[in-house]
């Protein structure tokens, strides 16, 4: 240890603090709903080199562990006080950006003349351009449909603001106004950042907060190797899936969890190839990106919450992220909606630590955070409105010894409500329901928690409601050691009259005055008391169909033909053509090998 035990404690809060407030202050000072009121935004200093070592942990995002900023910060190339970057590019940040909604910012922080760490900070904008309001939509093909893409560039340049910059990412919005005040809000929280970073310089010295800085890291990486340590060895297996449509195959997500003495390995060998529509999840191939580690993270603070809470806790970890599949894609791969990937690999996660440690296992929870943004245009100015209805998770799995919480997934429970009256006062909807779907969790000893019920009726013609999240809506969140999977998730428009209709994924829908829309979110599997010898998991009547038609074996030969003998661009739409084929060749059978095989030949 380079510091003492009671500097390092001190120092530890006084980073925390500057977390704290740097998300306070955009908390308190943005203009859009979705960021000051649902606190879809994060905040986090890192090293000069990009490895986070302070987060928050009260409030926005909290997704922010192993956040890969190196790329970013070096793309600017030297620095000076004042300067403060701006991307939502995820190719060119190297996977700091998932989607283009989600704006970074950063900044140089100095002790004296010394660079000494960089602040940044993200927040989910409601509309960055594009084809649809809110620049979201699960069906995009093309990721400028997407919206504005903003390479790494100086927003501010040795003091002096880019206005050409903020003209043009306002230009480009339908909410201006929202987007430049969000904006604002960040810079003013990385000022903060500078500010208190000098004045902890002043107190404590340079030296003392890099010798800080490299302790914090060190102990959270030790401690991370401590509790895996506890796992028993081996390597532990679970595949899921975002769900599909008509003419658009699940895609696979499989994971090998290895634990070997103190580290973990994750390989995604088997994971499907980069798909046709906008769920790509952009890494940059980073083995502890925050996307990838989010569920290990949770377990790690889960088991010591005195740990501290940074980046030193992913580096125990390494993975296997084939290029071109859909958790490492090629550059230029729609991405809007890659939470739904983000939200699978975690399912995953949990599978397989339920494996290496049966007698805590725990199910899963609703597996989907479904938000619907809300565009209309207003009858007197003419100027276009776009807000977002709440973020809708679900209920959680049961737990050892506790059922599972109701209208709260572990996985998107960072994400605040809006208020109904906040809602109703920016756009024309009335909230005719917003309460839980009572029974909707899983059966056990420890039942899963009920998933919501929102219903919104339009006040108002040409109501555009872009809704984008919805899983589960098949295959079940699963359950554990005998319990019951949760209730699948539906989306129906004017229930309980004779234009009712069941809208799946839903996409991007334009309602009527008085039509309604209904939003069923999923409720988490149940926990049984059943020995985890007799059958860990409860997958639920589809999945098994499912597994059944599509053997592994006949899945992964699809995948390594697809990845291994076809040209990166068109690995995406080979891949679909492939897998509908072999559908098409199997009738009601199942999808054997040597279907696949015969396939594989006839077109490669």
């Amino acid at each position: 240890m380079r510091s003492s035990p009671v500097r390092l404690e001190i120092l530890a809060h006084r980073f925390s603090a500057v977390v704290e407030e740097m998300a306070e202050t955009i908390r308190r000072t943005s203009f859009s709903t979705f960021v000051k009121q649902t606190a879809d935004f994060g905040t986090c200093l890192v090293t000069p080199e990009g490895e986070l070592f302070a987060a928050p942990r009260r409030i926005s995002g909290n997704t922010m562990i192993g956040v890969p900023a190196g790329a970013a910060i070096r793309s600017l190339g030297e620095y000076r006080p004042g300067d403060v970057g701006i991307s939502n590019d995820p190719d060119a940040t190297g996977g700091l950006v998932t989607h283009l909604p989600d704006l970074w910012t950063w900044c140089p922080l100095y002790a004296g003349d010394e660079l000494i760490a960089f602040a940044l900070s993200f927040v989910h904008s409601s509309d960055i351009g594009g084809s649809v309001p809110s620049s979201i939509d699960w069906g995009l093909t093309d990721q400028h449909q997407e919206g504005l893409l903003i390479p790494p560039v100086r927003l501010i340049d040795d003091g002096r603001r880019n206005d050409a910059l903020f003209a043009l990412i306002a230009r480009n919005s339908r909410v201006p106004r929202e987007n430049i005040g969000d904006i604002e809000a960040q810079i003013a929280a990385l000022r903060t950042a500078q500010r208190r970073i000098g004045e902890i310089h002043e107190t404590f010295g340079a030296q003392a907060m890099k010798d800080a800085v490299a302790d914090l890291l060190d102990t959270a990486e030790s401690r991370a190797g401590d509790m895996l340590g506890e796992l028993a060895d081996g390597t532990y297996e679970f595949v899921d899936y975002l769900e599909g449509a008509a003419s658009v195959p699940p895609t696979r997500l499989r994971l090998a969890l290895t634990i070997s003495g103190r580290t973990a390995h994750l390989s995604f060998e088997g994971t499907s190839p980069q798909v046709v529509e906008a769920i790509n999840l952009h890494t940059g191939g980073e083995p502890g990106h925050y996307m990838l580690a989010f569920a290990l993270v949770n377990w790690f603070y889960s088991q010591d919450k005195s740990v501290p809470y940074n980046s030193g806790l992913v580096r125990p970890l390494t993975a296997t992220l084939p290029p071109g599949s859909v958790v490492n894609p090629h550059a230029g791969a729609t991405c809007g909606v890659r939470a739904a990937v983000f939200f699978r690999i975690m399912d995953c996660v949990l599978g397989c630590l339920a494996q290496a440690a049966p007698d805590a296992a725990m199910a899963a929870g609703a597996g989907a955070v479904a938000i619907a943004a809300i565009s209309h245009r207003d009858p007197v100015t003419g100027r276009r409105h776009v807000s977002v209805g709440q973020p809708l998770t679900g209920g959680s799995g049961g737990r050892p010894g506790l059922p599972g919480l109701r209208g709260t997934s572990y996985m998107g429970g960072w994400l605040r409500n809006v208020p109904n009256e906040v809602l109703e006062a920016e756009v024309p909807v009335l909230v005719e329901q917003y309460r839980y779907r009572r029974n909707s969790g899983g059966a056990g000893a420890f039942p899963g928690g009920d998933g919501l019920i929102v219903e919104l009726r339009s006040l108002d013609d040409n109501v555009t409601f872009a809704v984008r999240g919805l899983e589960r809506l098949v295959y079940q969140p699963w359950g554990v050691r005998g319990g019951g999977p949760g209730q699948r998730g539906r989306a129906t428009l004017n229930p309980g009259t004779p234009d009712e209709r069941d809208l799946g994924r839903v996409r991007t829908i334009t309602l009527n005055r008085g039509d309604v829309l209904r939003v069923e979110t999923p409720g988490g599997g149940g926990l049984g008391e059943r020995p985890p010898g007799e059958g860990l998991f409860t997958l639920g009547e589809a999945r098994e169909t499912h597994d059944r038609r599509w053997p592994g074996a006949s899945q992964r030969a699809l995948i390594d033909a697809v990845l291994g003998r076809v040209p990166p661009a068109r690995q995406a739409t080979t891949y679909r053509t492939l897998y509908l084929e072999a559908e098409r060749r199997a009738a009601d059978g199942a999808v054997t090998e040597e279907i696949v095989h015969a396939v594989l030949e006839g077109a490669l």
